[in-house]
């Protein structure tokens, strides 16, 4: 479950008024409840936000109990900051060892793990990472299925998938080591300076911004979110989810433009 933003998962989740996952609900209510905080809210405020996402179990509990466990809820969602707005700089001396690599899959995968694991050193979750005092560097807790999916490898059957992992093995550019049951890994040939590439803020479609770094002639940006998107043939400005957001809005304020011109017509 990768979030790269929190401030637009939480509209996304007071948008839709449910959660996105049943096993992860958890999380989403942390995330929900630091979005509302920075947006000013008090603790009450909030709490009868977080009230129409209600705790499953607690159906049973007197209002006391069920104060407590929010009470706590909201202390431990609180203790972490609202993870919104980073900013991943890719080097050049990154990119050109990325497309040095003959193996696509291999290459998009690299890509993927390097902004991963960039964004996720600069977080305040230090439970997403430990120094390592053996390879000198701070490792990243990874989860395989995230970085495949963004990736574009569950094409892939699970078996060339770490295939494509033990490339970037044997060439030495990608450090796996396991750590009380948990998976971490740290990208030897990642650097914080140099010649800056380019920049990486919107992380709803990371590996377009390299197929859109490499060939910028075959992509291009999403007029609304600025999502990398694929070009085609007709004249497409929006990403699908843009796309139905335009489309809502035009058809409201269509629909609000007539109800005006209505009302003048009956004023005359």
């Amino acid at each position: 479950m990768l979030i790269f933003d929190e401030k637009k998962y939480a509209i996304d989740l007071l948008k839709n008024k449910e959660f996105n996952t049943y096993r992860k609900r958890d999380i989403e209510r942390y995330i929900l409840i630091r979005y509302l905080a920075s947006e000013g809210l008090s603790s009450q405020e909030i709490r009868k936000e977080i009230d129409k996402f209600p705790l499953v179990g607690c159906e049973y509990l007197d209002k006391k109990e069920v104060d407590i466990i929010y009470n706590k809820i909201l202390e431990k969602a609180l203790s972490q900051l609202l993870v919104t707005g980073v900013v991943v700089n890719i080097y050049k001396s990154e990119i050109d060892i990325i497309n040095s690599i003959e193996n696509e899959e291999a290459r998009n995968l690299l890509f993927v793990l390097l902004v991963y694991y960039k964004w996720a050193v600069e977080q305040s979750n230090t439970n997403m990472y430990f120094f390592s005092r053996y390879n000198n560097t701070k490792m990243v807790l990874v989860n395989d299925l995230d970085m495949w999916k963004n990736a574009g490898l569950m094409k892939l059957r699970k078996a060339e998938r770490y295939k494509v992992n033990n490339i970037l093995i044997n060439k030495g550019l990608y450090v796996e080591d396991n750590f009380k049951s948990n998976n971490y890994f740290y990208l030897p040939f990642s650097v914080d300076s140099g010649d800056i590439a380019f920049s990486v803020s919107n992380f709803d479609n990371i590996l377009g911004e390299l197929l859109y770094y490499n060939d910028p002639d075959s992509y291009k940006r999403c007029q609304e979110c600025g999502m990398v998107i694929k070009k085609t043939r007709s004249p497409k400005k929006y990403c699908t989810k843009c796309a139905k957001i335009v489309k809502n809005r035009q058809n409201k304020e269509y629909y609000n433009l007539g109800k005006t011109k209505s009302n003048k017509t009956v004023e005359k």
